[in-house]
């Protein structure tokens, strides 16, 4: 899942809609405002109709990098005059584009995908990369919403904990 040397634990939480789980993004990032949750990466992974779809909220994607870096070129050539800022565009969005390919060191897109088969139609996974987190301040906010884990490698304790949060009425 994550970088071979990164020390981050995945939780995969699965929702019965797509909403609740950009809901639960934006409830992430106040615990992460608040200093009790700090995020190295997150997805949202859909089933529509058999078609997995992956939105990215942290990475920076390719299309990203190659707008960056086609900016970067044109400006660059503009020393150039018209043809070298023209040249020079192309050429920086394309080594822009491959920066941020070879830049999603996050959660595998592979795995998401793999285990967005799993996904009902019309359901949604939220993939978090956390680095550091409080553990009760996240049940918290967890209890609000209704989900399941998919996958955790939190400790037993703590997934129990979540797990718990997560089926508990309010």
């Amino acid at each position: 899942m994550a970088d071979e040397t990164s020390t981050s634990d995945l939780l995969a939480i699965r929702f019965d809609d797509p909403l609740k789980a950009q809901e639960c993004v934006l409830a992430m990032a106040r615990v992460a405002k608040a200093g009790n949750l700090t995020l190295e990466d997150m997805a949202i992974v859909t089933n529509d109709d058999g078609k997995i779809k992956l939105q990215q909220t942290r990475d920076l994607n390719a299309g990203t990098g190659a707008g960056a870096g086609g900016w970067v070129g044109a400006l660059l050539g503009i020393v150039g005059g018209p043809l070298g800022m023209v040249a020079g565009g192309a050429l920086g969005a394309t080594v822009g584009g491959l920066w941020a390919k070879l830049r999603d060191i996050g959660i595998d897109d592979n795995k998401m995908k793999e285990m967005g088969e799993s996904l009902g139609d019309g359901e949604a996974a939220l993939f978090m990369l956390i680095a550091e987190h409080d553990c009760d301040a996240l049940a918290r906010e967890l209890k609000r919403f209704d989900g399941m884990i998919l996958e955790t490698s939190l400790g037993a304790t703590e997934g129990d904990i979540l797990t718990e949060a997560l089926c508990s009425e309010l």
